[in-house]
């Protein structure tokens, strides 16, 4: 979703990343230090997006399902309520054979505090803090494209160059998890067996590579995402707004409704 939080930001929004889990599992370390280390990446990503800061809840990495819905829930309902977004980035709880079980969970919760922010007896408790019930009016829905029948989108947003590039550097920054040495080497490796190799990497030591990997994966996909739309770059994402769950309206009104 980097391009597209890049894009916002250029457009003037204010940006601010939900990190739901720890993360402690993710990366080469120790539970503990993968926390740390991955919480610091997730900062210098999301300033190089621009977005102004990483609000972290905590949770235990894959032990989203003993939680209850309800407290997850709760707490996204109250940064909604608090942060009053236009605009909600999230997992699509809808897609099909998605294997993580913090991605399910989490895009559950987000999904169902997206239209129950807005009613006063929803969480009424919240309300003597100084917030008020609020509904965010749009939402865009992030699925895998490799799990399954993965992502069904049903709109493509287009970016420029410069928003791809920070895009393509916020998603190496995280380089316990990605853009690791380790993942260099292997593709050394299997390029090797087949007599193969990348010239650019003869210059390159692993980690550099490694992060080159990510760069060009990055770019990949916005410029493929961006082929299927008819432009030069693009994210595609299930997009939700404020219509949705009118059947027909939002038809009525492209056919009917005139400027005046």
């Amino acid at each position: 979703m980097g391009g597209l939080i890049a894009r916002f930001v250029d457009e003037g929004y204010d940006a601010y990343y939900v990190r739901a889990s720890n993360d402690e599992k993710d990366g080469s370390q120790l539970p503990g230090e993968n926390d740390i280390i991955n919480h610091r990446e997730s900062v210098a990503a999301t300033k190089i997006l621009g977005m102004k800061n990483v609000i972290s809840l905590n949770w235990r990495n894959d032990y989203t399902a003993p939680i209850p819905l309800n407290e997850l829930r709760s707490q996204l309902i109250f940064l909604i309520r608090k942060y009053k977004p236009d605009v909600i980035l999230a997992h699509n709880p809808w897609e099909h054979y998605q294997k993580n079980p913090d991605h399910r969970n989490v895009a559950r919760a987000i999904a169902e505090a997206y239209w129950l922010a807005g009613y006063a007896n929803v969480n009424p408790e919240q309300l003597t803090l100084g917030v008020q019930p609020y509904q965010a009016s749009f939402m865009y829905l992030k699925a895998r494209l490799d799990w399954g029948l993965g992502q069904r989108p049903n709109i493509a947003m287009e970016l420029n160059e410069d928003q791809v590039k920070r895009k393509e550097k916020a998603y190496q920054t995280h380089r316990n998890v990605y853009a690791h040495p380790a993942s260099a080497r292997a593709m050394k490796a299997t390029l090797a067996k087949e007599n193969l190799f990348i010239p650019e990497f003869e210059r390159m030591d692993d980690q550099q590579a490694a992060v080159q990997m990510e760069e060009w994966y990055m770019e990949w996909i916005s410029r493929e995402r961006g082929k299927q739309a008819g432009v030069k770059y693009a994210e595609d994402y299930y997009f939700v707004d404020e219509f949705d769950y009118v059947p027909g309206l939002k038809e009525y009104l492209q056919k009917n409704v005139r400027k005046q």
